[in-house]
């Protein structure tokens, strides 16, 4: 008997394992590639949250009485003890900024056209919150095509004590 290996076996043998490691190494990208945009989605939820976290805390604890355009793509928020916050959107640095609070957005992720506008509701009793102010902040990245991960805040107050006017901050 003969020992050893023919050359056909050996050749099945290396296809074999050829396709096998191609194989795993297919998984491996796989499961890189989506550890990596869970962690980019994570990180943009994150923005997402804290930065409506300190608008909604700013604007809920004091009562805005004027809203107004302090430059391009700024808006200063007027409170009613005439203390004042900006939002300031940096579309070059993809950075967003409101009073104290700044943050940049992760790589590849971009700001689109942010508006402030308002949302009004029948009602003939002159005391109640009867408008609605919404500070709508797209957020967009690369990897996630078409998914908002903005920033929405709704602030309910009564237009007939404040009126404001509606701001566009388009780049």
């Amino acid at each position: 008997m003969k020992k050893g290996f023919t050359v056909v076996e050996l050749i099945v043998s290396f296809s074999l394992v050829t396709v096998i490691v191609i194989f795993l190494f297919q998984i491996v990208i796989g499961l890189n590639n989506l550890s990596t945009n869970s962690d980019l989605k994570t990180e943009l939820l994150n923005v997402q949250s804290l930065v409506s976290n300190e608008i909604n805390k700013k604007i809920n604890n004091n009562k805005i009485t004027n809203l107004t355009k302090c430059g391009s793509y700024c808006v200063e928020f007027t409170y009613l003890d005439n203390t004042k916050d900006q939002l300031i959107i940096d579309y070059n640095n993809n950075t967003v900024q409101f009073g104290n609070y700044k943050t940049k957005l992760p790589e590849n992720s971009y700001i689109k056209n942010v508006q402030i506008s308002k949302a009004n509701a029948a009602t003939f009793q002159t005391y109640i919150n009867n408008a609605i102010l919404i500070i709508d902040i797209p957020i967009y990245n690369d990897n996630f095509e078409n998914q908002n991960f903005g920033v929405k805040v709704l602030y309910q107050y009564n237009d007939n004590e404040y009126d404001f006017t509606i701001v566009d901050l388009i780049a």
